[in-house]
């Protein structure tokens, strides 16, 4: 299917950037609305108790909070795995092994995001001195068990689709992914 990009404006620049584009498909003109988002990671934080770290933070956008793996958005000059190593000191508290298990888009009808999803085991404390949040986190962590989690997802409270997919995904390869 020849997809022919006929324009594509910026309406928006910020933090994340809106653009419209217009293009062709199978003979026919679309207009879609793009958000522009910088890279991210999500982090599976596997506790030496075989438990996941996850983080329990109020969300504006659905105006709730929410129980998700650790994640954030790459920065500028970050690797994934810089990211991944900062993402887990911020929000979590600890330092570990990290192995990239997948990656994947979270919501590629309207949205460039690509999450890198590591595993971390080997996990050890850091100085929670040194540890800083962004302004608008306020944090807390929870250690669940694997069956607990996926249980969590399938009942609904767990409503963070990233969140779902990465530990679903993990369950049933956990052995083979350390």
């Amino acid at each position: 299917m020849p997809v022919k990009v006929i324009a594509s404006r910026r309406v928006y620049e910020g933090a994340i950037s809106l653009r419209k584009d217009r293009f062709s498909v199978n003979g026919k003109v679309v207009e879609k609305e793009i958000v522009e988002h910088q890279p991210s990671v999500g982090i599976i934080a596997v506790a030496a108790d075989g438990r996941i770290i996850l983080v329990r933070q109020y969300r504006r956008a659905p105006d709730k909070t929410l129980l998700e793996i650790p994640a954030g958005k790459i920065e500028k000059g970050e690797t994934p795995r810089q990211a991944a190593i900062r993402e887990m000191d911020e929000e979590i508290g600890y330092s570990g092994k990290l192995k990239l298990f997948l990656k994947w888009y979270l919501a590629p009808g309207y949205d460039t995001e690509l999450m890198h999803l590591f595993v971390a085991t080997d996990l050890k404390k850091i100085d929670e001195k040194r540890r800083t949040m962004d302004d608008d986190e306020d944090i807390v962590t929870e250690k669940v068990a694997l069956a607990a989690a996926v249980k969590k997802c399938l009942n609904g409270e767990i409503e963070d689709a990233k969140t779902i997919a990465a530990i679903l995904a993990y369950a049933p390869v956990k052995e083979r992914v350390h």
